[in-house]
């Protein structure tokens, strides 16, 4: 088993590759009670065209359907719901789909042991059925309409539609309802096959914890299990025009205030890159947006934003871009002064003791994260999308410049900037 040690957080971290391909990723943390457990497999909404293993040719599949099977996984064959299984070994647990994973999880302080073996087994025991998948699509249809009528989730969703044309990040994780209808027993297996292999796969495992025990049953656990080797997962990804699809779109919901979305589309890089591309947008914007700076007063004092505003960047695979969402009395004018000052980003010359705080107010954030079991947890499982590892990131923080921050605003192109408004209903405002 690798041992690595990160001398500047004083963090260790236990790796292993089982022969199955499985990767283990341990991080002791004797001052703790807890210990989070998470067994993560690489495939999110995202992956609806790869290859399939089994005959080597290309499979499409429905939108939606990585969050779909998360859901079935809870379904054993004995009629038992894993999900309360779990609950009986004293941990709570938890499962999620993002664009690019699917992540199985829980936390406890007791019988950790049993609840690992558990969460193992139970993850690599599908059990599909045309009856089950029937009444799931009619459990995922009336979330996803729920969904339709929350403003703020239109409204992120709303945006990204105006940005990309074909990158499946535009459609809602969880797909449409017209797409989980065309899901069946039979495709769930065959994405189960291909990206629930122990290769595609990895546990992270923080808190207070014996690894070598750990190791041991992990390794104990999967070499009971009949795995064959498989080629890394071939994957296609629609190439995403450069350009967005429309500048504005609006939509009339319940609501008492209009919302605006403002966003613009930026170009993607892929793995360290995009994540220290990604940092750096977070940097520009927090100089420039957060609530102490002249930007962000002049909003204030206008009156078009108030506590709801806020800014992100958004870094996926092949996607990158920076967003703004918030209330306002008056989404035209806001648009507008928001729009000039997201120019003005390219022309400025940046201040370097505003940038040398702010570099080290992320850095401090990072540190502070540090404090927090679940924090590491996700964390590290987030950042190994990127190939990299959580306790890397500082170096990654240090080494941004301020040129990296205006390639970042040179990037920033009036034609890809669009809008999204949330607008209350006619009979509403009557």
């Amino acid at each position: 088993m690798e041992k690595l040690y990160y001398p500047q957080l004083n963090e260790t971290v236990y790796q292993k590759t089982l022969a199955n391909g499985l990767k283990i990723y341990m991080i002791p943390k004797t001052d703790f009670h807890k210990v989070f457990a998470t067994f993560t497999t690489n495939y999110g909404s995202f992956d609806q065209s790869f290859i399939f293993p089994k005959t080597g040719k290309k499979m499409n599949q429905p939108e939606g359907i990585a969050h779909f099977l998360e859901h079935k996984m809870f379904s054993m064959p004995d009629k038992t719901d894993a999900f309360e299984t779990l609950s009986k070994f004293g941990v709570n647990a938890n499962a999620y789909t993002n664009f690019d994973r699917t992540s199985y999880l829980f936390s406890g302080t007791k019988n950790i042991e049993g609840a690992l073996n558990y969460l193992l087994d139970f993850v690599q025991t599908p059990y599909f059925t045309v009856k089950s998948v029937r009444k799931e699509q009619g459990i995922i249809a009336e979330e996803l309409r729920m969904y339709a009528d929350y403003p703020n989730q239109r409204l992120f969703y709303g945006l990204l539609q105006n940005l990309y044309e074909k990158h499946p990040i535009h459609v809602e994780i969880g797909g449409t309802v017209e797409s989980i209808y065309r899901i069946t027993a039979k495709k769930l297996y065959d994405a189960y096959e291909t990206f629930y292999h122990p290769s595609n796969m990895e546990v992270v495992l923080v808190g207070n914890f014996d690894p070598e025990a750990m190791a041991k049953l992990i390794e104990d656990n999967q070499a009971k299990k009949a795995y064959t080797y498989q080629e890394p997962i071939k994957r296609f990804m629609p190439k995403e025009p450069k350009g967005i699809v429309r500048s504005h779109a609006e939509v009339e919901m319940p609501v008492v205030m209009p919302k605006l979305g403002l966003g613009v589309k930026l170009t993607p890089s892929s793995g360290k890159e995009a994540l220290k591309k990604d940092i750096a947008l977070a940097i520009l914007l927090d100089m420039y947006f957060a609530n102490s700076t002249r930007n962000y007063q002049t909003l204030l004092q206008s009156r078009l934003i108030n506590e709801s505003f806020e800014y992100t960047s958004i870094e996926e695979d092949g996607a990158f871009s920076l967003a703004f969402f918030g209330d306002t009395v008056d989404p035209t004018a806001l648009k507008e002064k928001l729009t000039k000052m997201i120019l003005a980003l390219k022309r400025k010359n940046h201040d370097v003791a505003l940038f040398e705080r702010q570099k080290k107010s992320t850095l401090g954030s990072f540190f502070m994260s540090l404090n927090s079991l679940e924090s590491i947890s996700m964390g590290f499982t987030n950042y190994l999308a990127n190939g990299i590892s959580m306790f890397e990131v500082p170096e990654i923080i240090e080494s941004i410049t301020l040129d990296d921050i205006q390639v970042i605003a040179q990037d920033i192109q009036p034609k890809r900037i669009s809008s999204f408004v949330v607008l209350p209903a006619k009979a509403q405002k009557a």
